[in-house]
């Protein structure tokens, strides 16, 4: 089934032919509805909406705090309120028409894009007069009207420019907890424009993909009133207003809380504007006029408005040296908070590589800023002197980033203390989450007033996996308030991304001269201590005397790489062993695997695990915790003693014995993954966990 959703204020004058062109509606598989706010409207429109009761599906709700957003999200109570009938909810406007086969349409391409959350159509102009001829000149349609480009094409779309009029969301998604912003979009008075974009581009931000369908058309009707200069560049200044709300703060070098650039763009705006009216130019001083109102709006927002609980800032921060698990982790985080309406920040201190990876989150639209707090906790030597500096300038430099609450990250024991630390004295709420499993253990006196300083504003605490979760509580219970909630998160996998795929098995195979009839085993993993790549290299050696044809392949780079090689070389293996370097398309190098393998001596999850699984590559992990979080219970993977090179080398030649029993379990883990660690079910985790603790 189809809901769609409406809010009107005021729409007498429009609604008879919208909702006249919704009788005249083609039916989709499975029926669809259609819920109506009003928004406090004085104008009849109520009794016109009930007029059509009896022949619409339809069902009208009242909202009498003005504004759009706030009635859309009054409305989505009530669609929600099933329990699940709807599966595609659609959004549009009291002044839009749509085609008759406007839900066939979003419904075929709904069921026919699996992978997509996000789906736009058309949006052509009614116009109530003839418009004049400097609108089609000189005025940006888009923006200023909502009307799509005609040659805009079928396939996928920035979900940015997917907009309110013809927009469909899958409802699992707000199932999930998201919520239109209150703060933004048609409301009583002035205000920054942009309510259904901002949540569009959220869920793009968070990694949901868009479709345009052009055959789903709906004409948005364009008053008289609106095609005069005065109202043009008033849409201009809300425009600008609501490219604020979207920004990503940090991206660009800022003066006064905006980009320097659009400071000097304001400038030759202005310049140019005056050049413009000295030679009598009408067009340029439209167009200049009209990028100084964008930029007047952009700086009043930036300068006045203020900080709402819709958007409560979370500072996502830890003592992280590399790039890894825990801070993709982090930066997912980022994107879950930002989808469900928070404005995220990631705090992080400078490693080997960091500034690529802080560049390609910036355009990826995740805020990043330097927060390097000195080691209280983390170094023992000089912790006296790391906390006088820390008390003088990282806690200012904490409450600088404004946040509502603290999210710190531990990957060991006391790896993110001082950051837990700082927000305590700064009394700021907190929540931790536990990215490694770690031994119990004591602290110093001189820490422990500390840590009591420390957990007080912690308001809950997740861990990666349940093994990771008590280990911590083995350590910090004794800190931790009373009612603290407490949560298991697993990390997540794109399964739109990492697929089942011979294409990709034959073109990875290829790329790393493999024969095509080779088996393969291997392990995306840095090649460190903790991850004991020797191990592999042995088992090669041990294996290959039953499989001739055996390889095996390292994704990832690390300390140890010329001892490992030096090793297959010592073991006359060195042309079976690839060693592919760090991989930062992962999903494109595990199809050429048939078995991959995680021997970890410890391990807080193993993300390359479930990517595995979701590939469709039986998985095969020592049995410790973290690894046996993932693997315990599922048919996509088994699990090997530690320390038992031999019961490893079996348990593998098995597998690469019996090719049937490799498919079934590519099948069964790639299950297991999708209901298990799938991104929307991660992120919905996300959302309940912080619902409640701002």
């Amino acid at each position: 089934m189809l809901t769609v959703l409406m809010a009107t204020f005021n729409g007498a004058a429009t609604l008879p032919k919208v909702l006249g062109a919704y009788c005249a509606l083609a039916v989709p598989p499975g029926g669809w509805r259609l819920v109506i706010a009003d928004n406090g409207s004085t104008d009849g429109t109520r009794a016109l909406v009930d007029s059509f009761a009896d022949r619409l599906p339809l069902t009208c709700v009242t909202e009498p705090r003005r504004g759009k957003n706030a009635a859309l999200n009054t409305a989505l109570a009530m669609a929600l309120a099933d329990g699940g009938a709807a599966t595609l909810l659609v959004f549009t406007d009291d002044d839009v028409t749509p085609e008759a086969d406007w839900l066939l349409q979003l419904a075929a391409v709904a069921a026919a894009q699996p992978d997509c959350d996000i789906f736009g159509g058309a949006i052509l102009p009614d116009w109530a007069a003839e418009p004049p001829a400097w609108i089609a000149r000189l005025v940006p349609l888009g923006l200023t009207f909502g009307i799509t480009p005609p040659e805009t094409p079928a396939g996928p779309v920035f979900a940015g420019l997917v907009w309110g009029a013809n927009m469909a969301i899958r409802r699992g998604l707000f199932d999930g907890g998201l919520r239109f912003d209150e703060t933004i979009g048609p409301t009583a008075g002035a205000y920054a424009m942009g309510s259904e974009t901002q949540l569009t581009r959220r869920l793009g931000d968070a990694g949901h993909q868009a479709w345009f369908c052009p055959a789903a058309r709906v004409a948005h009707h364009i008053r008289s009133s609106q095609m005069t200069v005065a109202w043009v560049l008033e849409r201009a200044r809300r425009f600008g207003r609501g490219k604020f709300r979207q920004e990503c703060p940090g991206r660009f070098p800022e003066w006064f809380g905006v980009p320097r650039w659009m400071l000097k763009r304001c400038l030759l705006e202005a310049v140019a504007l005056l050049a413009a009216v000295v030679r009598q130019d009408a067009d340029q001083v439209f167009r200049r006029r009209w990028e100084l109102a964008y930029l007047a709006g952009y700086f009043r927002e930036a300068w006045r408005a203020p900080r709402t609980n819709a958007q409560a800032r979370v500072l996502i921060t830890s003592y992280s040296g590399e790039l890894g698990g825990m801070e993709l982790r982090m930066a997912q985080e980022a994107q879950f908070l930002r989808a469900g309406g928070y404005d995220s920040l990631l705090g992080l201190r400078a490693f080997p590589g960091s500034e690529t990876w802080f560049d390609d989150l910036r355009r990826r639209r995740l805020p990043v800023t330097s927060f390097a707090p000195p080691p209280v906790f983390e170094q023992w030597r000089w912790r006296r002197l790391n906390k006088w500096r820390a008390l003088v300038w990282s806690t200012r430099a904490l409450r600088r980033h404004r946040a509502d609450l603290v999210h710190v990250a531990f990957c060991w024991s006391s790896y993110g203390a001082t950051a837990l630390w700082l927000a305590g004295r700064c009394r700021l709420p907190a929540v931790i989450s536990v990215h490694n499993t770690f031994p119990p253990g004591e602290f110093s006196a001189w820490h422990q007033p500390l840590l009591r300083e420390a957990f007080a504003v912690v308001r809950g605490v997740y861990g990666a996996t349940e093994s990771a979760l008590q280990h911590f509580l083995a350590l910090y219970r004794p800190y931790l308030p009373a009612g603290v909630r407490l949560a298991v998160i697993p990390n997540c996998v794109d399964t739109a991304r990492f697929v089942p795929s011979a294409a990709l098995r034959a073109t990875a195979r290829q790329r790393w001269h493999l024969p095509a009839d080779a088996l393969v085993i291997g392990a995306v993993a840095r090649l460190s201590e903790q991850k004991r790549p020797e191990a592999l290299v042995t088992l090669l050696c041990t294996l290959r005397r039953q499989f001739p044809s055996l390889y095996l392949l390292f994704a990832g780079s690390g300390p140890l790489e010329l001892s490992v090689r030096s090793l297959a070389v010592a073991l006359g293996v060195e042309r079976y062993v690839i060693f592919a370097g760090f991989q930062e398309c992962v999903e494109q190098i595990l199809p050429a695997l048939d078995v991959h393998l995680l021997l970890s001596r410890r391990e807080g999850f193993g993300i390359a695990t479930i990517e595995a699984m979701a590939c469709g590559i039986p998985a095969v992990a020592s049995d410790i915790p973290g690894n046996a979080d993932v693997l315990s219970g599922s048919a996509g993977g088994v699990l090997v003693p530690l320390e038992d090179p031999s019961a490893v080398a079996a348990t593998v030649a098995a597998l690469l014995a019996d090719p049937d029993r490799r498919a079934r379990m590519g099948q069964a883990g790639r299950a297991d993954v999708l209901r298990r660690f799938g991104k929307a079910h991660v992120q919905a985790l996300v959302h309940d966990f912080y619902r409640g603790l701002l």
